[in-house]
């Protein structure tokens, strides 16, 4: 029963489909104007498409970019902590060495 009437609301919205959609023989729905006018915004919604699609390419490779800039700088950093720890430590050591020439002259 169920199946029966589902069937015949198919059917019935398959024949409202059919009796609008199938176009008149006799006379066009839009005039020619209006056919061009659709054309032609259709072309441009399809390079607006394609510079769009461009943009999301360049957005990509910007952002690698960015990243791999990102991933540079946080290795120069970490080489600058590196060469600042190593720096004081030379500062000391040789402090350390000055003294001890000292110590050495003196005695």
């Amino acid at each position: 029963m169920q199946l029966t009437k589902s069937t015949i609301r198919c059917i019935a919205l398959l024949g409202i489909a059919l009796v609008v959609l199938i176009p008149q023989r006799a006379s066009s729905q839009f005039s020619d104007s209006t056919i061009k006018e659709i054309n032609n915004r259709l072309l441009e919604l399809h390079r607006c498409r394609e510079k769009q699609s461009l943009y999301v390419k360049l957005r990509h490779s910007d952002s690698i970019t960015i990243h791999n800039q990102d991933e540079a700088i946080h290795e120069l950093i970490i080489a600058n902590n590196i060469e600042k720890v190593a720096k004081e430590k030379y500062q000391i050591l040789s402090a350390f060495s000055s003294v001890m020439l000292l110590l050495a002259l003196i005695l």
